[in-house]
C-alpha cells in the first residue's frame, strides 16, 4: 500500500503535478515548459499510482455515497489507499527515454528516489526494478527501431514515455499496442512526458495539445523576483476518440515546481536570458512555436496562398500551367501524392495533396485516379510527369505468380512514374533554395492552403542531429520527400547533385556565394 511517511520527503506538488499523478485517462500527456518535475511524476506514476482505496471519517469506514456530503458539511474524511501498482505481483511497467545514458542521467536517479523505500533491487541485467511483491518496473532505451522492436508485442500494465519529443509518433503507437492488463484493478495506461520542440513537436501539438487545449486561469501573473510575467493555465477536458479512448493534456510550467523555485533560482533565470523562442517553449511552455527548424525562413505569409486564389479551372488549367504529381511511398506510414502546378518561370504551386495509410500500391493509385478525376476532371495524361520516392521499384508483393514493385501496379492503372533523385543533401539544398524568399517577395515554392499536412508538417522538420545540411529523417518528413522529388526533378539548377559541398546552409544564411550552384535561377 502507498505509505505517506516513507514518500513524505518526496511528495509531488498540489496542481499539475498531482493532476498528472491522478488522472485515469488512456493516453496522458504531461508536457509544456522545462523545470516542471516531469520525470519525477513520471517514475511515481509507474510505481506509486492507488488501485484500491476506501474512506474514513474518526476512525470508522465511510460508505462511498457518504463522502460527498460529509466533506461539504467540513468533516475530515480520509482517504486511505489499500493497494497501490507495485503491490501486484503481476503488475509491469515500462520506463522509456531515446537512449540508456539519458535514463542513467535524467530518470534512473528519481526513480532510485522513490523505489528504493518500497524495497525495490535494482537488476542491473535485466534493467529493472524489482519489487517485494514480484512487481517490475523496466528501464528501457529506443535508440533505433531494433531496440523498439524488442518491446512489440509484450504485456505492459504501464508504459511511459519520458521526452516523447525525442520519438517519431509511429513508434509510440507501436509500443502503445503492447499496454493491456487481464487484472481489471489495473487499468492500463499510456503516460508521455515533453518540451515543445525535436522531432515529435508537430505529433504531440497534434494528438493531444490541440485536441486538450488548456485554458486560461485568471489574469497574467507578475513575478517580481524573477522579472516575468506568465499566464496560468488549467487543465482542459479530456478528448474521447470515436474508439472511446481518452486522451489528456495536462500544460506544465517550472512554476508548477516550487522546489525548483526555491532551490534553484538560477534555472529560472537561464531560462528567461534565452532566445525569445527558445524562452517560448522552455519557459513559457507553447507549443505555437518551435525552434530547430530546418526551414527556419518558413513564413505562412511568403508560402502559403488562400485556395480561393489558386483554384483550377478558375485560375489556371493545364494549358496555362504544367501539371505535376510527386509521391512518397509508405504503407503503415502515410503515403502522400502531393498536385503542382509549374507557370512558365517554373515558380511552383502545390495546389493538393493526398495522404492516406493502410493503402497496398493497388489501393493507393486508385484512389489518386478516382480522387483526381472526381475533384480536378484530370486523367493521367494531364500530368506532364508522375515523380516517385525509389522505394516504388521495390519488388515486395506477387501478382499472378510474378514478383511485382509498387510502380507496375501504377503503371497497370496507368500512372507511368519517374524514379526520383534521393539525394537527400541534395534535395535538403533544393528545397531550402526553393523555399527562400526573393526581391519580390515570393518564394519559387508556395502551398495552397488546403494543403494542411504539407503547411503542418514541412516548417516544423528538425535538422538532423549530427548534421546541419540534412532533414532528420525520423522525423514526420513524407510531404517533405514528396516535395523534394519534385524539386529536384524540375530545379536542376539550384544545385549540383554531383558535388558534394559543406557548408551551403550556412553560405546561404550569410550570403556568401556558393560554388556549388551551377546556373541558378536566383542568378539567371
Amino acid at each position: 500500500m502507498l505509505n505517506i511517511s516513507k514518500t513524505a520527503n518526496f511528495s509531488p506538488h498540489t496542481g499539475k503535478q498531482t493532476e498528472f499523478l491522478k488522472t485515469t485517462a488512456d493516453w496522458v500527456f504531461y508536457g509544456g515548459a522545462r523545470g516542471g518535475g516531469k520525470s519525477f511524476t513520471l517514475a511515481w506514476k509507474a510505481a506509486l499510482t492507488p488501485r484500491i482505496w476506501h474512506y474514513e471519517y474518526e476512525g470508522k469506514t465511510l460508505r462511498n455515497s457518504y463522502v460527498s456530503t460529509y466533506r461539504s458539511e467540513g468533516k475530515d474524511v480520509k482517504t486511505i489507499v489499500d493497494k497501490i501498482s507495485i503491490d501486484y505481483p503481476d503488475y509491469v511497467a515500462l520506463l522509456i527515454r531515446r537512449t540508456f545514458p539519458q535514463l542513467e542521467r535524467n530518470l534512473k536517479p528519481e526513480c532510485d528516489k522513490l523505489y528504493k523505500l518500497y524495497d525495490a533491487i535494482w537488476q542491473e541485467r535485466n534493467k529493472c526494478y524489482l519489487f517485494p511483491s514480484g512487481a517490475k518496473v523496466y528501464l528501457v532505451h529506443l535508440k533505433d527501431s531494433k531496440a523498439k522492436d524488442n518491446y512489440i508485442g509484450g504485456n505492459y500494465n504501464f508504459v511511459g514515455v519520458d521526452e516523447a519529443n525525442q520519438f517519431p509518433e509511429s513508434w509510440i503507437l507501436e509500443i502503445a499496442t503492447s499496454v493491456r492488463t487481464d487484472n481489471k484493478e489495473l487499468k492500463p495506461q499510456v503516460c508521455l512526458t515533453s518540451n515543445p520542440g525535436n522531432v515529435g513537436h508537430t505529433w504531440l501539438k497534434h494528438r493531444f495539445v490541440e485536441k486538450c487545449p488548456p485554458i486560461a486561469d485568471g489574469e497574467k501573473i507578475y513575478n517580481e523576483e524573477y522579472d516575468i510575467w506568465y499566464q496560468p493555465q488549467k487543465t482542459g477536458k479530456p478528448y474521447v476518440d470515436n474508439e472511446g479512448i481518452t486522451r489528456q493534456f495536462i500544460p506544465a510550467t517550472v512554476f508548477d515546481n516550487p522546489t525548483l523555485i526555491k532551490n534553484d533560482k538560477k534555472y529560472v533565470k537561464q531560462l528567461k536570458n534565452l532566445n525569445p523562442m527558445l524562452r517560448a517553449m522552455w519557459l513559457e511552455g507553447r507549443w505555437d512555436v518551435f525552434a530547430g527548424m530546418f526551414f527556419d525562413q518558413w513564413n505562412i505569409v511568403h508560402h502559403v496562398l488562400s485556395q480561393g486564389n489558386f483554384k483550377y479551372g478558375k485560375h489556371f488549367t493545364e494549358k496555362t500551367h504544367t501539371l505535376y504529381r510527386a509521391y512518397d511511398y509508405g504503407t503503415k506510414a502515410p503515403f502522400v501524392c502531393l498536385f503542382a502546378a509549374v507557370d512558365r518561370d517554373e515558380n511552383i504551386i502545390i495546389f493538393d495533396e493526398i495522404v492516406e495509410t493502410g493503402m497496398s500500391a493497388s489501393q493507393q493509385v486508385r484512389h489518386v485516379n478516382k480522387y483526381t478525376k472526381k475533384k480536378f476532371g484530370l486523367k493521367p495524361r494531364d500530368f506532364t510527369n508522375e515523380i516517385s520516392d525509389p522505394a516504388y521499384w521495390a519488388k515486395t508483393s506477387e501478382k499472378k505468380g510474378t514478383l511485382y514493385s509498387p510502380q507496375l501496379f501504377y503503371a497497370d492503372a496507368g500512372i507511368y512514374l519517374t524514379k526520383g533523385n534521393n539525394d537527400r543533401k541534395a534535395g535538403a539544398k533544393v528545397m531550402y533554395e526553393a523555399l527562400r524568399v526573393d526581391e519580390s517577395g515570393l518564394p519559387r515554392l508556395r502551398f495552397t492552403d488546403n494543403c494542411n499536412y504539407c503547411i503542418d508538417t514541412i516548417p516544423n522538420l528538425p535538422s538532423a542531429e549530427n548534421d546541419p545540411e540534412d532533414v532528420d529523417s525520423s522525423a514526420e518528413d513524407h510531404a517533405y520527400d514528396s516535395a523534394r522529388y519534385l524539386c529536384m526533378e524540375l530545379l536542376p539548377g539550384v544545385f549540383d547533385a554531383e558535388k558534394e559541398v559543406k557548408g551551403w546552409r550556412e553560405k546561404i544564411l550569410t550570403g556568401e556565394p556558393n560554388t556549388a550552384t551551377a546556373g541558378s535561377w536566383m542568378s539567371a
